[in-house]
């Protein structure tokens, strides 16, 4: 008997050695090219597909462009900021955005509004004074499973945090940092996963 127990234990490692291991590639860091349907590319060629079955929800998370530091009251975004929000409708275009999510300030707002043009979609509002009320209506609302949402240095890192039910990010972004993009999956399963990249 434990001659057959031995064959058997030897089969399923021979088994196990043979599977091919499916490798998911690690893009975070990486620069963002585009995400068509459930294809995320960055600018070195990688490729990760998300798996439509398994996804519950996709939300993307950027703060707002770069902003005219000079006004300070309500700023708008600088050249370089409308050039980075027109950058975003780009990298969003081919794929699915149920809904969009901004502050009501020039900055965020100027960021949504060209991908908004394009999706022919209305910007909803949210106060970033009460995270928790956003955070409550991404979960009731059900129709909405592909949702952006363009913040604040010091609301996006908290968001991301609380979508990803753990702390990705340590501290709010720098000033000067407005390249980032978070994309925070949350599958059928309960798991979380959170690709943290630069756009």
């Amino acid at each position: 008997m434990s001659k057959y127990l031995s064959l058997a234990a030897a089969f399923i490692v021979i088994l196990t050695a043979c599977r091919e291991e499916v490798r998911i590639p690690d893009i975070n860091g990486k620069t963002l090219s585009m995400i068509r349907s459930n294809v995320i590319l960055t600018a070195d060629s990688t490729r990760l597909t998300l798996e439509e079955d398994s996804i519950k929800k996709v939300f993307y998370l950027v703060r707002h462009a770069e902003k005219d530091t000079t006004i300070k009251e309500e700023p708008p975004l600088t050249k370089a900021g409308l050039e980075r929000a027109a950058r975003l409708s780009d990298i969003l275009r081919g794929t699915r955005v149920d809904a969009i999510y901004s502050t009501m300030t020039l900055r965020t707002m100027f960021t949504a509004d060209s991908i908004a043009d394009i999706k022919a979609m209305q910007i909803l509002p949210y106060d970033n004074k009460n995270l928790k009320a956003l955070i409550d209506t991404l979960g009731v609302h059900g129709e909405y499973n592909r949702v952006l949402i363009v913040g604040h240095s010091n609301t996006i890192p908290a968001i991301t945090n609380t979508l990803a039910g753990r702390d990705v990010f340590k501290k709010a972004f720098d000033e000067n940092e407005y390249d980032n993009f978070v994309i925070v999956v949350t599958r059928k399963s309960g798991i979380r996963d959170v690709y943290t990249l630069k756009y």
